[in-house]
């Protein structure tokens, strides 16, 4: 056995909604009816020799801070994994189930399915303990590269601005078999429109499939700062065009990997930062009265959290929304590595973190955010994090 080799373990559970569900992501009162592909909790440990980082994707649309907060508790106490160190992101499907509560049949009932949510906390729980039976001692690599984004992602906002950086990590076990591939770009899954009935992780899936078939292990997706707003650039609104987006996102991902580097063995820091946002924004305001929405507020604030992890030369920082580009951009900047990653809806869903500068209160990306502080106090708490390194 390596003495300096890092445990990894990795899992997928199915959460595919049983039964008609309300979709998230566009108009309301659009229902399922049927299913285009299954949709799931993927999660990979990685482990040194005194802590563990747990990072999970779910082909969802978000979940908020009070979702998250107990099933990472849970964690916590069943698995000896600490609450800091585990980060529960979503892929922000436009097709898959609502669970925020905004898309229901009209703007006074909510589009949560209370079962379906119930079961999700297991799932995720069942996603922890199948990634930790399987932990093995394995290899690390890591890669980025700036993407050519036609045909990819565009900013339908601000034109001029799109976010080209594409990060990835392979996992290998010691026989050079192929754990886990991570790959972490900003785009919208929302190559289906609001006409789709049809359940789908949207080009997530093709981009997973592709990398599955081509690398083997399993492929997981993690969004980045995708508001402002970075959609995929595409012709029709349909499956094909989809799969396109994924698998020319997975030649890009493979291009990356061919110039890998090995990551060498070393400790985990994570620094981990709870805080308050103002709440200004009406809409969610009124949300919240009728209990479409449930989180909890604090006289006129709400609570969210980041986190700032450093695994030798890969960063991770973790937003609590969808974050504009340029936060993204911004953040990116000031992270001192050579492969950075940034999750996006990790932990909680603020809605969009739109830079104070760039506020332009007739725009839609503003009527869904909590108000132009937001990215300020963000980026600030992620400085004052760096600051302590």
């Amino acid at each position: 056995m390596r003495r300096d080799a890092f445990k990894v373990g990795v899992a997928k559970v199915k959460i595919t909604p049983e039964g008609k569900v309300f979709l998230a992501g566009f108009n309301r009162n659009r229902i399922s009816e049927g299913v285009h592909d299954d949709l799931y909790i993927r999660a990979v440990i990685i482990g040194d020799k005194s802590d563990k980082l747990a990072l999970v994707s779910a082909d969802l649309i978000g979940l908020f801070k009070d979702y998250t907060g107990p099933i990472r508790e849970h964690i916590e106490r069943t698995f000896n994994i600490k609450r800091s160190h585990i980060i529960c992101c979503c892929t922000h499907t436009h097709s898959g189930p609502d669970t925020i509560g905004l898309w229901g049949p009209d703007c006074l009932t909510s589009g949560l399915n209370e079962l379906y949510m119930r079961r999700l906390k297991e799932k995720f729980i069942l996603a922890i303990y199948e990634a930790l039976r399987n932990m093995q001692e394995a290899i690390i690599e890591y890669s980025w590269k700036w993407i050519e984004p036609r045909g990819i992602v565009r900013n339908t906002r601000d034109p001029h601005l799109v976010d080209r950086y594409l990060a990835v990590i392979r996992i290998r076990n010691l026989e050079e078999k192929s754990i886990a591939t991570i790959v972490n770009f900003a785009c919208h899954p929302e190559v289906l429109d609001n006409s789709n009935k049809l359940i789908t992780s949207d080009y997530p899936y093709y981009l997973r499939e592709y990398l599955e078939n081509k690398l083997g292990g399993l492929a997981i997706f993690f969004n980045g700062a995708l508001g402002g707003m970075l959609t995929p650039d595409v012709r029709l609104r349909s499956f094909s065009e989809a799969k396109k987006v994924g698998e020319k996102l997975g030649e890009e991902a493979i291009k990356a990997l061919n110039n890998a580097h090995e990551l060498e063995y070393t400790s985990m820091k994570v620094r981990y930062s709870t805080f308050k946002i103002p709440q200004r924004n009406e809409i969610f305001k009124n949300a919240f009265m009728r209990g479409l929405i449930k989180r909890r507020i604090f006289n006129d604030y709400i609570e969210t959290e980041i986190n700032l992890i450093h695994i030798g030369e890969i960063s991770i920082a973790s937003l609590p929304g969808e974050a504009l580009p340029r936060v993204g951009m911004e953040l990116r900047g000031g992270m001192n590595s050579r492969c950075k990653l940034i999750l996006g809806l990790a932990n909680d869903e603020i809605g969009y973190i739109i830079p104070s500068d760039a506020w332009d209160a007739s725009k839609y990306e503003e009527s869904m955010s909590l108000g132009s502080e937001t990215a300020d106090i963000i980026l600030n708490e992620f400085y004052r994090l760096m600051a302590r390194e």
